[in-house]
């Protein structure tokens, strides 16, 4: 039983994991005792059991992070398959076509999450790997979730505060308001050395057989030279998705 009242033992479980999640990088157990809200004791016992079932590794400096147990367990979700299973044809072929990283990303808890990745030739370097978080506000995939989430957590994240990665960075909450107006009516977002300096987006939504927004198709590229010519082929590459996924309904 839980020796805090009205907490159970899953719910600090998920508290555990939910601080890792959100952290910056690894964290040590007294920060994410503290974090979490959970005594120091708790969390040891926790974590250990975590570690021991995949959901929690350790590294070689005792810090913890999310582990790949856990990401393994997510993505056994039959939604989440059944979207990767519509999109990775398309994804093969669009990174094939043009030589740089896909990714699929969907809606976390305020954050974009990448459930699916592409490398190719011409990669770069900050591209978040499969159950990764990028930031919303930040890229182009994130500015495509903003655009069309209906999830009053997404949405919270335009009310600030806006973190600042680079001089890029959009900070002010209705210059954001103004872009995802824009999005909305290409169904085409942008990051333009907004997260890194020197890398470049473009990202287009994906919809279900129900015409209802289901992640954010995006690709990228070091450089902005690529924009012109990646916008189109982003856009029928989502629409391809959409339709396939329509046919697998």
């Amino acid at each position: 039983m839980s020796n805090e009242p009205g907490r159970s033992s899953t719910s600090r479980i998920f508290a555990l994991l939910q601080t890792c999640r959100h952290s910056a990088g690894p964290v040590t157990l007294t920060e994410l005792a503290r974090r979490s809200g959970i005594p120091v004791a708790t969390a040891y016992r926790l974590s250990r059991e975590l570690i021991a079932e995949g959901a929690l590794e350790r590294n070689a400096d005792g810090t913890l992070q999310i582990g790949l147990g856990l990401w393994e367990l997510g993505s056994a979700a039959p939604r989440g398959q059944d979207l990767r299973r519509a999109a990775r044809p398309v994804m093969l072929s669009l990174a094939d076509h043009t030589h740089l990283v896909v990714h699929l990303a969907v809606a976390g808890h305020q954050r974009a999450v990448c459930v699916e990745k592409i490398t190719a030739p011409r990669t770069v370097t900050n591209v978040a790997g499969a159950g990764e978080e990028l930031p919303l506000h930040a890229t182009s995939v994130g500015k495509v979730i903003l655009a069309y989430s209906d999830d009053p957590r997404v949405h919270a994240v335009q009310s600030g505060p806006l973190r600042r990665y680079t001089t890029r960075t959009i900070v002010a909450p209705g210059r954001l308001a103004s872009e995802l107006a824009g999005v909305r009516e290409a169904q085409v977002a942008y990051s333009r050395s907004e997260l890194t300096v020197g890398t470049a987006s473009v990202a287009a939504p994906v919809f279900d057989a129900e015409g209802r927004f289901v992640a954010a198709l995006g690709v990228l590229a070091s450089g902005t030279e690529w924009m012109d010519r990646l916008t189109p082929e982003v856009r029928r590459a989502a629409a391809a998705i959409s339709r396939r996924i329509h046919v697998n309904a």
